[in-house]
């Protein structure tokens, strides 16, 4: 008699993904630990690990060179032949990919905040003003410092139309 459950569970687990294998605490165990890895021609790379990606199972570094200048080193997953800490102290890792702080005065954000009020009512959009946040219709809210990036819609069409006309609007 075949038993056709552990025929087909062998199959499954002979063709499934690594996803479905990796231990994803695992990989966040990781980050904010110095890392020495082993790739599998021999290259070594060492750093701080800043992130992982648990479908390619590659790796992202961070290093700091002589002259306080850090660099990110990406090891794909394929290559990957050892992952070793050399420190469980975690590291506190710096916000690389942050958006530019327009540092505006409130007059500029005033002064922003009317063009953008007007440009629209003028476009024939009802907008109303509460609490310093322009709303249109319940649809969409434009907040400070009233750009394309800080309107907020659970309608992605309108949003995008939004977002495209402020973008447009010439101060």
């Amino acid at each position: 008699m075949v038993d056709m459950y552990s025929t087909k569970t062998d199959d499954q687990t002979k063709f499934s993904h690594n996803i479905y294998k990796n231990n994803p605490l695992l990989f966040k165990s990781y980050i904010g630990k110095e890392a020495k890895i082993t790739a599998d021609d021999g290259s070594l790379y060492t750093g701080i690990v800043y992130t992982v990606d648990p479908v390619s199972e590659s790796v992202v570094l961070l290093e700091t060179k002589e002259d306080n200048h850090q660099n990110l080193k990406l090891v794909f997953g394929h290559a990957i032949k050892n992952i070793e800490l050399t420190t469980q102290a975690e590291t506190s890792l710096p916000e690389l990919f942050q958006l530019p702080n327009n540092q505006l005065s409130l007059s500029d954000i005033k002064k922003r905040k009317n063009i953008v009020k007007d440009y629209l009512l003028k476009s024939r959009f009802p907008v109303v003003d509460i609490d310093d946040i322009l709303c249109i219709e319940d649809s969409v809210s434009i907040k400070p410092p009233y750009d394309a990036e800080h309107c907020v819609s659970t309608n992605v069409i309108i949003l995008n139309r939004i977002q495209d006309i402020i973008r447009n609007i010439k101060e």
